[in-house]
């Protein structure tokens, strides 16, 4: 897991509707305004599934107040587009996700876990390109919602 107050890697972010039209350095989408980034294993599996709808129902408790503090979040995980689009459609998520089907993203991020399988690992990505906050929770789903919560708190002070 990078450390706090490292620099936002240098990789550059796939074309993700909701997101950016074009290849783009996440570190460039973090000056635009901070970033809540989470990574999850695959779209459709029982945990993934409900860690998206429980970050779905904190981006919706907290819309207008993510929305003035100009805070985003944003999903990433190794399946397609046309995985996450279905995924997106059938849970009602209001963010988007990233296809990092080759793993860079996830590999930049110290995402990945034994055999290259996807960690539940969640970033705050602030504007002067610097990791804010960090954790890593495969199991407990509701460290990374409150992470949420906590990264509004210190992006609004």
């Amino acid at each position: 897991m990078l450390s706090l107050g490292s620099k936002i890697p240098d990789v550059t972010i796939p074309p993700t509707t909701g997101l950016c039209e074009a290849p783009t350095p996440l570190s460039d989408l973090a000056a635009q305004g901070p970033i809540v980034m989470y990574s999850y294993p695959a779209d459709g599996t029982p945990m993934c599934t409900r860690q998206a709808c429980m970050v779905r129902d904190t981006v919706a408790q907290h819309a207008g107040e993510l929305e003035a503090a100009g805070l985003r979040v944003v999903g990433v995980s190794p399946q397609g587009t046309t995985s996450h689009e279905k995924f997106s459609a059938r849970h009602n998520l209001p963010f988007p996700i990233i296809a990092d089907e080759d793993k860079t993203v996830l590999r930049a991020l110290e995402a990945l876990g034994p055999l290259g399988i996807p960690r539940r690992v969640t970033y705050l990505l602030l504007t002067n390109g610097t990791i804010g906050d960090a954790i890593t929770a495969d199991l407990r789903l509701g460290r990374h919602t409150k992470f949420i919560r906590n990264a509004l708190e210190t992006v609004k002070a």
